[in-house]
């Protein structure tokens, strides 16, 4: 039996036909991977109508949110009142350096909401999150609470309280790591069938110039396509999104598989695992499902392919709906 070595998954097809299409997508918080590897769109917590910004409505529709009106740094303890929010560090030991967008709105008991104040970035030192107060002094007459949301990209910002009403004006409200409601892309595991989003194009993290070229390892946000050596410090221009050569419209995609070939295989689902040594994902049919094996790819066996046995390399198209 032939033992075929196990190389990474790449999207293939025929230009003009089926060619590779390519997509970014936002991170999620502390999303770490490498190239060639499958990714998915994860939620933590909710992400759903009851998390994102409605319209404004009721007694505070279309009046004006509270304002923070500059970006803030955060690492220490101390307080900023910018407009009628005030910010302050809080302490969090397992915090990395990041930077959070964030708005606030007026809220009153029931569909009361005011519009977002303008989104502002607060840039966290590794061990600090923070918290948000919004003064009653400056807020409209209805509103009794305010509603912060937050994200680690911009425009994709989400509640963070248990409710819109959960936190009164002249209270801190602390923003804990990691968010309590984030989405974004992240790597699979094996097993993953759903919300699959493409094979990844590049490392989440790597140096550049007189640093090392890439690595599998959890990092902020300045690091993902590749940081000067040494990094320089967070700004809101750091990217925040990932590409991805996407599966959708059935583009297939090569993958080493963990069982022996036979022709009994084509035509059979398979799912995603992790080859041990070298950490690529690899196609196995005993995981739960989201791709077809569709042909055997005919190659030098450390390339794309072999003839026989282990390792063999195959091609793939995604099952309909996991996209």
């Amino acid at each position: 039996m032939a033992v075929i070595p196990v190389v990474s998954p790449r999207i293939c097809g025929v230009p003009g036909i089926d060619s590779p299409l390519v997509r970014s997508y936002n991170l999620q918080q502390g999303a770490a991977y490498r190239g060639a590897d499958f990714l998915i769109l994860k939620v933590t917590g909710t992400d759903s109508a009851a998390t994102r910004l409605a319209v404004s409505s009721g007694t505070l529709a279309n009046v004006a949110g509270p304002v923070f009106a500059a970006p803030i740094s955060i690492n220490s303890t101390a307080a900023v009142t910018n407009g009628n929010i005030t910010i302050t560090g809080v302490v969090s030991a397992s915090a990395p350096a990041a930077i959070y967008y964030v708005y606030t709105t007026y809220t009153y008991a029931g569909p009361n909401e005011s519009l977002p104040g303008p989104e502002f970035i607060v840039n966290c030192a590794a061990g600090y999150m923070f918290s948000v107060n919004v003064l009653a002094a400056a807020a409209p007459a209805t509103a009794t609470n305010f509603a912060v949301y937050v994200s680690t990209y911009e425009s994709g910002e989400l509640l963070q309280q248990a409710s819109k009403v959960t936190t009164a004006l002249g209270t801190a409200f602390s923003v804990v790591y990691p968010l309590t409601n984030s989405t974004g892309m992240t790597r699979a595991i094996a097993g993953s069938s759903a919300s699959i989003v493409g094979i990844s194009l590049h490392d989440s993290q790597s140096l550049w110039a007189t640093g090392v070229g890439g690595g599998f390892t959890a990092g902020g946000i300045s690091n993902l396509l590749g940081a000067w050596m040494p990094p320089p410090t967070l700004g809101p221009i750091d990217p925040s999104q990932g590409l991805v050569t996407s599966l959708i419209n059935g583009q297939p995609f090569e993958i080493s598989l963990v069982q022996p070939w036979t022709a009994a295989l084509l035509g059979q689902p398979a799912g995603l695992n992790i080859d041990a040594t070298t950490g690529f994902f690899v196609a196995d049919t005993t995981q739960t499902t989201f791709f077809t094996i569709i042909e055997k790819v005919f190659g030098s066996p450390t390339d794309v392919g072999g003839s026989t046995d282990t390792g063999s390399r195959v091609k793939c198209v995604a099952t309909s709906g996991v996209i």
